[in-house]
C-alpha cells in the first residue's frame, strides 16, 4: 500500500529537479539584466548635474564596483554563516525593505545642485542614497544563487560557475537593449517604474529559488552552513591582481572615447558591454576562443599601440574606437581566462567572488579617482595596458613553449614603461575632474593652442609668418574668427539691438576667445563648470584675449543649466552656448528643458546662439526639432571652410540662433537658413536623447 506514496514523491522530486534549471537560469539572468539596466539609467539621470562630464560614469562604475564588492561579502556571509531557509528569509526581507522605501529609483532630495568643489565626493554621495540599497540587494543575487544551486543535488550543482556565464549574458544584453531599444523609446521616468516591476518579479524568482533548493533532497539533508578549505593568500592576490588590470581598463578606455563624442549611454555600455562578454565566453565549458589566441592578439594590439604613441598617429574616430576597444577587450579575455582557469572548487565559489570583485574594485578606484589625482596626463591608460602584459601565464610559467612569448612581452612592458615616462614628465598639462586640458605650441612656435581630449578648443597667434611676435590686441581664431559663424552671429544680433548688446551670458570660457567678442558698455558673464579651464585662460603666460579684451572678467562657477538659473528672468540680450568636452557636445545644454531655461532668462527680444560644431553628430535637426517643439524660431549657417583658413587655425563654425517668433536676429542672421517646421528628428528633452540616431545621420551620406 505505501509503494503508490514513495513513487508519487519520486515524481515530485523529479518534477522539481527539471525545474529547478529553467528558474535558476531566469532569476539569475533578470537579476543580472536589472543590475546592469539599473547603471545607465541612473548616470544618465545624474549627468545634467555636473555638465554632461564623462567623470560621471568613471565615478558611477567606482560606485557601482564598490557596491558590487559589498553585495559579494554579504552573499559570502550568508552563505557561510546561515542555513539556505534562514538566509533566503534574511535576503527576501531585505528585498522587502527596498520595495518599501527605495523605489521608483530617482534622484534623492538635498542632491539638487552639486558643490564647485569635491564632485568625487558628492556624485557617491548621489548614488549612495539615491541607489544604494537596490543596487546592493541585486548584486548579491548572483553568488548567492549560484550556491544555493550547489546544493541542490542537480546534476549540474557540482560545477555551477556556468551560472555565472549565464549572469553575464543577462548583463551584456541590458547593456546593448538600453542605448538601441530602452532609451530611444522610455522615458525616464518609464524607465524608473519598469525597472521597480521587475524588482517585484526577481523578489518572487529568489523565493522560488529558496524553496526549490530546501525542498530539494540534497537541500533537506544539508542545511548547515557551507564549510570550506582555507586559501593560500598568494591565490587571493592572484585573482586580486587579474581583477584589478581589466577593471582599471574599462574606466580609462570609457572616459578616453567618450570624451570625443558624447558623455552619453551608448559609449558608456559598449566598453562595460565588451567587458562583459569576455566573462561569458571564459567561464564556458569548452570557450568559443582560445585563450592561445587572445595572447597573440594581444602582443599586436600592444605593438600597434606603441606605434601611435611613438608616432602620434591620427587614424580617425571610427579606427581609434576600434583599436581601443580591441585593446580592452583582449586584455580583459586573457586576464578573465587566467581567473576562469585558476577558479576554485563550488564550495569556494563565494570566496572567489569576492577576491575578484575587490580587485574590480580597486582597479576601479586607481583609473577614476587616484589616477587623476596623481597625473597631469591619462597616464593610467599606458599603464593599465602594461599591467596586462603581466597578466600573462608566460610571467610566472617555465614551459618552453611560452618563453618566447614572455621574452615579447617583457619588451613591449619596457617600451611602454619609457613612453609613459616620457608623457607624465609633461608640464603643459592640466587635469581636473573633466578631463586633460593641454596646451601645445603649432607651426614651428607661430601657434599655441589648447586642447581637451582630440578637440583643439582655442588657439592663440604668438609670431607672424615671417617670425616676428604678435603684438597688441589678440585676434579670435579658431571657431571665433572674425568673418566666423560665431563672431557673426553675435555681431547680427548686436546690430538688431541698435548696436550694443546689454546683459550677456557665454557659457564656456576655453581659451578666452569670446571675451575679444566684448564690446564697451556690455556687461558680459562668462559661465565655466570647470574651475581649471578658468585658471588657464586668464594666465596670461598661456593666453592673453581675457587680459587684452576683457581684464575684469565675471566669471560664474557650476553646471549653466543650475547657475544660469540664478539670473533674473527677462534680464539677457543674448546667450552663447559653447560648452564643450574635447568633441562631446553636454546633451543636457541643447534639450526642451535647456531652451525653455533660457528663453524664460533673456528679454522678449533676446537670443540664444549655439555652437553645435561636432564631428560625429549631426546636430542641427535636433536644434531645428527641439526648438520647433517650445514654439521657437532656428536660423542655422552654412559653414565655409577654405585651405587658407585652415593654414591660420580658422574653423568655420556650425551655428544655430533661436528665437522667439518674430524677433528680429539681425541682418547677418537673416541670410542664414531659416529652419521651417520641426522635421523628421524627434526633439531632445532631459528624458530623452538620440545618441545612436545622431551619429548615424552624421556618417550617412549627404
Amino acid at each position: 500500500m505505501e509503494a503508490p506514496v514513495v513513487q508519487a514523491d519520486v515524481d515530485v522530486g523529479a518534477r522539481r529537479m527539471s525545474a529547478m534549471l529553467p528558474v535558476y537560469i531566469g532569476t539569475i539572468f533578470l537579476s543580472a539584466f536589472l543590475l546592469f539596466g539599473i547603471q545607465p539609467m541612473f548616470a544618465k539621470m545624474v549627468l545634467p548635474k555636473l555638465g554632461g562630464s564623462p567623470a560621471v560614469w568613471s565615478t558611477a562604475m567606482v560606485f557601482f564596483q564598490a557596491i558590487l564588492l559589498a553585495g559579494y561579502a554579504y552573499a559570502h556571509w550568508l552563505v557561510r554563516r546561515f542555513s539556505v531557509r534562514r538566509a533566503a528569509l534574511i535576503h527576501i526581507a531585505l528585498m522587502i525593505v527596498v520595495v518599501a522605501t527605495s523605489l521608483p529609483i530617482g534622484i534623492a532630495a538635498g542632491f539638487e545642485r552639486p558643490p564647485q568643489q569635491g564632485e568625487f565626493a558628492w556624485l557617491l554621495l548621489l548614488f549612495a542614497a539615491s541607489v544604494g540599497l537596490p543596487f546592493f540587494a541585486v548584486s548579491a543575487n548572483g553568488p548567492l544563487l549560484q550556491a544555493w544551486f550547489a546544493r541542490t543535488g542537480h546534476a549540474h550543482a557540482r560545477d555551477p560557475y556556468f551560472l555565472y556565464a549565464a549572469s553575464n549574458i543577462g548583463s551584456f544584453l541590458a547593456l546593448l537593449a538600453y542605448p538601441f531599444a530602452v532609451e530611444p523609446a522610455l522615458r525616464l521616468a518609464t524607465q524608473a517604474s519598469a525597472w521597480a516591476w521587475g524588482f517585484g518579479l526577481l523578489l518572487a524568482g529568489i523565493t522560488a529559488c529558496a524553496g526549490l533548493c530546501v525542498g530539494s533532497a540534497a537541500g533537506t539533508r544539508d542545511t548547515a552552513p557551507l564549510m570550506a578549505e582555507p586559501i593560500p593568500a598568494g591565490r587571493k592576490l592572484h585573482w586580486l591582481f587579474l581583477a584589478f588590470v581589466p577593471s582599471g581598463l574599462l574606466v580609462a578606455v570609457t572616459a578616453h572615447i567618450s570624451t570625443d563624442v558624447a558623455a552619453g549611454p551608448l559609449l558608456w555600455v559598449a566598453p562595460l558591454a565588451l567587458f562583459l562578454l569576455t566573462f561569458v565566453i571564459v567561464f564556458q565549458r569548452k570557450p568559443l576562443l582560445r585563450h592561445g589566441w587572445m595572447l597573440n592578439a594581444q602582443l599586436l594590439l600592444v605593438l600597434c599601440y606603441m606605434a601611435s604613441m611613438v608616432f602620434n598617429l591620427r587614424l580617425g574616430w571610427g579606427s581609434e574606437l576600434v583599436l581601443h576597444l580591441s585593446i580592452l577587450s583582449v586584455t580583459a579575455m586573457v586576464a578573465h581566462g587566467e581567473l576562469a582557469r585558476l577558479r576554485p572548487s563550488a564550495a569556494q565559489l563565494t570566496s572567489f567572488y569576492l577576491w575578484m570583485s575587490f580587485g574590480g574594485v580597486l582597479g576601479g578606484v586607481f583609473a577614476a579617482l587616484l589616477a587623476p589625482l596623481l597625473f597631469n596626463s591619462v597616464a593610467e591608460y599606458p599603464l593599465l595596458v602594461v599591467a596586462g602584459m603581466l597578466c600573462r601565464p608566460g610571467f610566472t610559467s617555465v614551459r618552453p613553449s611560452r618563453r618566447q612569448g614572455a621574452a615579447l612581452a617583457c619588451l613591449a612592458v619596457v617600451a611602454m614603461t619609457a613612453l609613459i615616462a616620457r608623457e607624465t614628465t609633461r608640464t603643459d598639462m592640466v587635469r581636473s575632474f573633466f578631463g586633460v586640458h593641454r596646451i601645445t605650441e603649432m607651426q614651428a612656435g607661430r601657434f599655441r593652442v589648447l586642447s581637451h581630449g582630440s578637440t583643439i578648443h582655442g588657439a592663440q597667434r604668438l609670431r607672424q609668418d615671417d617670425g616676428t611676435p604678435v603684438s597688441g590686441r589678440p585676434e579670435p581664431l579658431t571657431y571665433y574668427f572674425t568673418g566666423g559663424g560665431i563672431a557673426d552671429g553675435i555681431d547680427s544680433v548686436r546690430q538688431a539691438r541698435g548696436g550694443t548688446l546689454g546683459a550677456v551670458a557665454a557659457i564656456g570660457v576655453g581659451t578666452g576667445s569670446l571675451a575679444c567678442q566684448a564690446r564697451t558698455g556690455e556687461d558680459w558673464r562668462f559661465y565655466e563648470i570647470d574651475p581649471a579651464v578658468i585658471g588657464i585662460a586668464t594666465d596670461p603666460a598661456r593666453f592673453s584675449f581675457f587680459s587684452a579684451c576683457a581684464p575684469k572678467p565675471t566669471f560664474v562657477i557650476g553646471d549653466a543649466r543650475l547657475t544660469l538659473g540664478d539670473a533674473s528672468n527677462g534680464s539677457l540680450d543674448l546667450i552663447v552656448v559653447d560648452a564643450f568636452s574635447s568633441d562631446a557636445i553636454p546633451v543636457h545644454l541643447l534639450t526642451s528643458e535647456a531652451l525653455a531655461l533660457y528663453m524664460r532668462k533673456l528679454k522678449p527680444d533676446g537670443a540664444v546662439l549655439l555652437h553645435i560644431s561636432n564631428r560625429n553628430m549631426e546636430l542641427q535637426s535636433v536644434v531645428r526639432a527641439t526648438a520647433a517643439g517650445q514654439g521657437l524660431t532656428t536660423w542655422i549657417n552654412s559653414p565655409v571652410r577654405t585651405e587658407a583658413d585652415l593654414q591660420a587655425l580658422k574653423t568655420a563654425p556650425s551655428v544655430a540662433v533661436v528665437t522667439r517668433p518674430g524677433v528680429d536676429p539681425g541682418p547677418v542672421v537673416k541670410g542664414w537658413k531659416q529652419q521651417v517646421g520641426p522635421g523628421t528628428t524627434r526633439p531632445w528633452s532631459d528624458d530623452y536623447a538620440d545618441i545612436v540616431g545622431a551619429i548615424w545621420r552624421q556618417l550617412s551620406p549627404k
